[in-house]
């Protein structure tokens, strides 16, 4: 079942709904959400509430409408707003608390998504992880975020390089900072 048919579905009360849409979604929200807060907690934490804000807005969600794009629009509000709430608390150094920013004790792939979140604006870690993580095409991309398609494959171009260039550089000072 397609994603706008799920979310029609859920608004008239389907429950069972729910569970496929979440499934479908909730690693594209995940993303979005850790592309602005930056935590991998917290953008779990923010994910959570994407769903529920999804829950209690799908009345309002328009059959026919771009409905990856509305829950990408939830998901990146839920986590500005949490990133601008969280602005007035107290900064923690990461060299003082590794572990608070998923860097001690983590995979490969756990060190690559720290080090893309670490050096990439938002708008170019939320398009790396969208194509590289979750398999989305920039076309679709270009629908969900609703910016144009050549700066899409721009910002992911720009992205790698910046990727590559760091990873070049950490091997050039013996692997590790």
């Amino acid at each position: 079942m397609e994603l706008d048919a799920l979310l029609t579905a859920l608004a008239e009360g389907d429950k069972s709904a729910f569970e496929k849409m979440y499934h479908g979604t909730y690693r594209t929200v995940f993303y979005i959400a850790l592309s602005v807060v930056k935590d991998r907690a917290l953008a779990e934490d923010v994910s959570q509430n994407v769903y529920l804000n999804v829950v209690r807005k799908v009345t309002t969600y328009r059959k026919g409408s771009n409905p990856a794009a509305w829950i990408a629009r939830i998901a990146r509000n839920e986590a500005i707003d949490l990133r601008r709430k969280r602005m007035r608390e107290e900064c923690i150094d990461e060299q003082e608390s590794p572990t608070r920013f998923g860097t001690v004790e983590t995979d490969d792939y756990g060190l690559l998504i720290d080090l893309a979140k670490r050096i990439l604006p938002d708008d170019e870690f939320s398009i790396l992880m969208l194509v590289t993580a979750e398999g989305y095409k920039r076309r679709e991309i270009a629908g969900m975020l609703k910016i144009p398609l050549p700066t899409v494959t721009w910002k992911y171009n720009r992205a790698i390089r910046a990727m590559q260039k760091a990873l070049k550089d950490t091997e050039g000072e013996g692997g590790g900072r």
